[in-house]
C-alpha cells in the first residue's frame, strides 16, 4: 500500500512556488500516507487513488488558502498534512457523487467493530489473531490511515511488515528505546481514533 508521487504534480509544485514555500517538501513527506487514506476510500482502485492524489497536488498548487505562518513560527508539517487531507476528502466525495454509486469493496467505518478492537488493544498492543479477520483488518486500516503519515509508516513497518524495532531505529537514526516509545504513543492514538469511530 505505497504511493508513487506523481512526478508531473511534484514538478508543478516546484515551479508554482518560491524557494521558501514548504509545500513541495510537505507533499513529498505525506504523499504515501495520503495515498493509503484515499485508496481505502475508493474501493482499493489504484488508478483512481493515484489520480485523486495527483488532483490533490494540483488543487494544493492552485489554492489561495494554504496554511500560513504566524508571526512567531513557520507552518508545521502537521498543518500541511491536515490541509492536504481536507482537499483529498473533498475530491473523494466528488468522485463518489460523479460516479453515482459506491464501490462494492469500499471500507466503511463500523462503530461496533472499532469499539471491540479498541477494547482488545488495552490488553494486547495490536491483537494479531484478530487482525487477520477481514472486518477487523478493514477497521484497523481505516484507523491507521487516519493517522499522520509518519505514524502510519511506523505502524506498517512494525506490525504489517514485521520489522524489528532495532531495524526501524537504524532507518530513523534513533535508538530502539525511542522506537518503542513512539510505538506506544501511536497505539494510544490508534485507540483514540477507534473510540472516535465508535462515538460517531
Amino acid at each position: 500500500m505505497t504511493a508513487t508521487i506523481p512526478i508531473e504534480s511534484a514538478g508543478s509544485i516546484e515551479k508554482a512556488r518560491g524557494t521558501e514555500d514548504r509545500l513541495p517538501e510537505a507533499f513529498r513527506s505525506v504523499a504515501d500516507g495520503l495515498y493509503r487514506w484515499i485508496l481505502l476510500r475508493v474501493g482499493r482502485d489504484r488508478h483512481v487513488a493515484e489520480d485523486l492524489l495527483q488532483q490533490t497536488c494540483h488543487e494544493a498548487v492552485r489554492s489561495r488558502s494554504r496554511p500560513t505562518k504566524s508571526a512567531c513560527r513557520p507552518v508545521g508539517e502537521d498543518k500541511y498534512e491536515a490541509w492536504l487531507r481536507g482537499i483529498a476528502k473533498n475530491l473523494v466525495r466528488r468522485h463518489w457523487r460523479q460516479s453515482k454509486r459506491r464501490g462494492t469493496h469500499v471500507s466503511i467505518e463500523n462503530p461496533s467493530v472499532a469499539r471491540q478492537l479498541a477494547e482488545d488493544m488495552v490488553s494486547r498492543p495490536l491483537p494479531t489473531d484478530t487482525m487477520i479477520r477481514d472486518e477487523i483488518s478493514e477497521q484497523l486500516l481505516l484507523a491507521v490511515t487516519s493517522l499522520p503519515a509518519a505514524e502510519q509508516r511506523l505502524v506498517f513497518a512494525f506490525y504489517f511488515d514485521r520489522r524489528s524495532q532495532a531495524d526501524i531505529a537504524q532507518e530513523l537514526h534513533v535508538t530502539a528505546k525511542s522506537v518503542e516509545t513512539k510505538l506506544y504513543r501511536v497505539r494510544n492514538r490508534l485507540r483514540e481514533v477507534l473510540k472516535d469511530i465508535e462515538r460517531t
